[in-house]
This record gives C-alpha cells, structure tokens and sequence, in this order.
C-alpha cells in the first residue's frame, strides 16, 4: 500500500485486532513513525512507517474526525465512523475484576450510569448532557469498551449481565435515534 492510501486523520482497519477487542485505529501522527490510537480503549502506539503498511488491512475513511464538533455536526451524513464491536473473548486473567470503572469514565461525570437509574432517565442523561458536551462517536465508543471489558473479565458475562445489557440496549437506541446515514456497523 502506497504512502498517497492513508492520510493523518483516517480510520484505518489492523490485520489483527487489539487486546481491548477493536482493530479499528485513527492515525495520529504520521512520519517515519506512524502513531495510531485505538478507537476501542483510547490507547496509542508507535511504530515504523513499514511495519503499520504490512499491518494495515484497509482505510476505512479518509475523513479527518474532529473530538470537539457540536451535536449538531455529528448528526451530518459526512461524518461517518464505524460503530464499535462489543464482541471479545473472556478473559482468564482474573486481575481486571479489581479495575474501579466508574472512577475512569467521562459519561460517569455526567451523571450516566446504570445502577440507580431506569431507562428513561439513563436516556435524559444521554441526550440532554452527554450529547451537548461529547461527540456522539466517543459516547458510543466508551459504551462500547465498558461492555468489552465487563466481557472480558473471568465470568464477566455472567456476573455483570445487567450492566451489559443495559449498556447494549443505550447502544441500539443512540444508533436507532442518532444515525440515519450509512456505515460499517460490526458483527457482534
């Protein structure tokens, strides 16, 4: 794949997938490194121009995605992304149960969470904060990755049921209300 493929900016597609579960990645930073952020946990990596190109499988947008746009921008057909996978393997590791989640989310500062609330008000937090302050990509992403990790955990699927389905029902809902224009939407 030639250089003129990918842009700074581009959602791209890894051959394989990171730990968190997600091979989807936005280029970051480009030069005889190419630095990639995961779109699943945030995470960033480093790496030689020449290994990124052998590892690269394809470029899904050459769009250039914005974190600080308005509601209102993300809600135009331009700006497209894939929806997030909620589909991992559990883990045997056993250290990841002590991980306090709640501390490290932004919808947790906005008042979203699932313990407490119903539906309905999980829903007004959504909508009436969280999508005034964030964009709509990064609210489905940091659901997205709280479902993945409670998956992964040692019996997580079984031990937080609730919560992943609470969390996949928001998920459905925020695409059924938010997004009328065509993307990649992942297997899960």
């Amino acid at each position: 794949m030639a250089d003129k493929d990918f842009n700074l900016g581009d959602i791209v597609v890894m051959k394989k997938p990171h730990p968190c579960g997600t091979n989807q990645w936005k280029i970051i930073r480009m030069g005889a490194d190419i630095r990639i952020k995961c779109l699943g946990c945030q995470r960033s990596i480093l790496m030689p121009r020449r290994k990124f190109v052998n590892r690269l499988k394809e470029v899904v947008t050459s769009e250039s995605i914005n974190e600080n746009i308005h509601r209102g921008d993300l809600l135009k057909p331009n700006n497209q992304f894939l929806w997030p996978s909620t589909h991992v393997s559990e883990s045997s590791n056993t250290l990841s149960d002590e991980v306090v989640f709640k501390d490290q989310s932004e919808l947790y500062k906005y008042g979203y969470r699932i313990t407490g609330l119903s539906r309905e008000e999980r829903w007004k937090v959504l909508t009436e904060k969280v999508l005034n302050q964030m964009p709509l990509e990064k609210v489905v992403h940091i659901i997205a990755a709280h479902v993945r990790n409670r998956k992964r955990q040692s019996n997580g699927i079984v031990k937080y049921a609730y919560a992943i389905r609470e969390w996949e029902y928001d998920l459905q809902r925020l695409k059924a209300e938010y997004y009328k224009h065509d993307f990649k939407w992942p297997q899960s």
